[in-house]
């Protein structure tokens, strides 16, 4: 019984000593956590829902006027990204979400030297349509959040299929 009570007592001495951050509990030493939803995957979700409803406004809203795209390595900024969704509708090119897959975002305590603590990564699934033609592509994404905003975004996908559609 007195082993019983003590480790418990120790279990609420470790707990009451770790820092609370969006109700988990974090450990004094952690350098960060993991959440699977927030208000920031919500956001991700909020862009993609947009990008596949052409609703610019809705899209551009959930960046920060600054942003960088990461894009396979291109990089461009929120004009060139809304421009490059447009070419695609103006090729008769629908996208459709089929899903996120796995999202969550990781919250570092001490910010990056971006000032930048929250960072979304998602798996996103989508088919692209043009006439007849269809093809499925997978994002790998990664958000870089900041003041409810996404600062910048990484890209990662094949490009092949997309090229052919652009045609």
């Amino acid at each position: 019984m007195k082993k019983l009570l003590f480790s418990l007592a120790l279990i609420t001495l470790l707990i009451s000593c770790d820092k609370k951050s969006n109700s988990l509990s974090v450990p004094s030493n952690a350098k960060a956590y993991t959440i699977d939803s927030s208000a920031n995957t919500d956001l991700v979700v909020k862009a993609a829902n947009a990008l596949v409803k052409y609703d610019t406004a809705a899209y551009k809203s959930c960046y920060s006027s600054d942003v960088v795209f990461h894009d396979n390595g291109d990089s461009a900024n929120i004009h060139q990204n809304v421009a490059g969704i447009k070419a695609f509708y103006d090729k008769g090119i629908v996208w459709k979400l089929n899903k996120i897959g796995a999202i969550w975002e990781t919250i570092f305590i001490e910010p990056k030297k971006n000032e930048v603590t929250s960072y979304v990564i998602s798996y996103q699934n989508y088919t692209l349509t043009k006439g007849n033609k269809s093809i499925v592509v997978r994002f790998n994404v990664l958000n870089n959040i900041k003041d409810g905003k996404m600062v910048a975004e990484w890209l990662r996908y094949d490009r092949s299929g997309i090229n052919e559609l652009m045609k």
